[in-house]
């Protein structure tokens, strides 16, 4: 089994080390459908305290059935206020997925449908969408991929897998800044601009450079750029959760209000940034109009919003009042 997925796999990308299970399922067409074996209950009650406990996790890959031990906790903060369903962090033994074949690589990230309902559902969808769209528009970008999770209950729960910061910075040949406080003035423009365009075009505001809020900065090995990824998109305009609201010191009222947070952009900058999204327009309307996880009001909103911030990045001057 080991040298079959390795074959299978592998790609320029893959061909020094073996595939991450991560890889695995992102490489598949299909949704994967994990087994967890937890003490669920206890979880969701004190999903607050964010504590590890014991798992067990069988998935099937292709033929192939494999069993891991590990250990789960709830992960989050608003969402563990007002979601059922706690987003979720897993830890499996780096030893067994040695020895089936995986790398060491061993964390993974997932977000849960909020509820158990169709609302619940949409958000989802709508979150994972906006990764998908930051791939068009950036080269730094985390990987998702959708899974079904069976904790033992009576339904599956609906749920996608975020590229942990590890795997991303393995799949960069990078490191991760490990800092509490950062300053715009270290980052590398270009994709700082590109990072602060992406938040304005999905309506988000829930973003910060120098706490590292919803932001992992990677450092590409041999050079002294700092790389700003954005992640956690709940409360964008783009996903519109019920629970959304802007932050009080930004005085609006609400995440539908066009916020530009950029701090200490250059006109030249910021009309490069406008240059690399108008070419990548096209692409950015299609993954719209065709994702299979928007429904055809959701869709039309978005591609309004979508219209809209074009129309200001073709106008230079309305463009370059973002940055006075």
């Amino acid at each position: 089994m080991r040298l079959l997925l390795l074959l299978f796999f592998l790609s320029p990308t893959y061909l020094i080390s073996q595939p991450s299970l991560f890889d695995v399922l992102n490489t598949r067409s299909d949704t994967a459908t994990l087994r967890i074996e937890t003490d669920w209950n206890k979880l969701v009650r004190k999903k607050k305290n964010k504590v590890f406990q014991q798992a067990t996790v069988m998935l099937t890959v292709g033929e192939s059935t494999f069993k891991f031990k590990g250990k789960l906790r709830s992960r989050g903060n608003t969402r563990l206020e007002v979601c059922q369903n706690p987003s979720l962090k897993l830890k499996l033994k780096k030893a067994e997925l040695i020895a089936a074949g995986f790398s060491d690589l061993n964390e993974l990230k997932f977000v849960l449908q909020c509820s158990n309902n169709s609302m619940g559902q949409s958000y989802l969808n709508r979150e994972q969408m906006i990764y998908d769209l930051h791939a068009v528009y950036s080269d730094f970008s985390h990987r998702t991929t959708p899974v079904r999770l069976d904790l033992g209950r009576d339904e599956l729960i609906s749920s996608f897998m975020i590229e942990h910061k590890e795997q991303m910075a393995t799949r960069f040949n990078a490191r991760v800044l490990e800092t509490k406080r950062i300053s715009t003035q270290g980052l590398q423009r270009n994709t700082y601009v590109n990072m602060c365009l992406f938040n304005f075009l999905i309506l988000n505001t829930d973003w910060h450079v120098s706490n590292l809020h919803n932001l992992t900065f990677i450092n590409p090995n041999g050079s002294l750029d700092l790389i700003p990824i954005p992640y956690d998109f709940d409360y964008s305009g783009f996903v519109g959760t019920h629970y959304a609201v802007p932050h009080d010191a930004l005085e609006i009222s609400s995440i539908y209000v066009p916020t530009w947070l950029g701090k200490r952009v250059t006109p030249e900058e910021i009309k490069t940034g406008a240059e690399h999204y108008l070419a990548r327009r096209e692409a950015a309307e299609q993954l719209l109009a065709e994702h299979p996880g928007l429904d055809n009001r959701d869709r039309k909103r978005m591609l309004k919003r979508l219209a809209v911030f074009y129309k200001l990045l073709e106008d230079e001057k309305r463009l370059i009042r973002l940055v006075d």
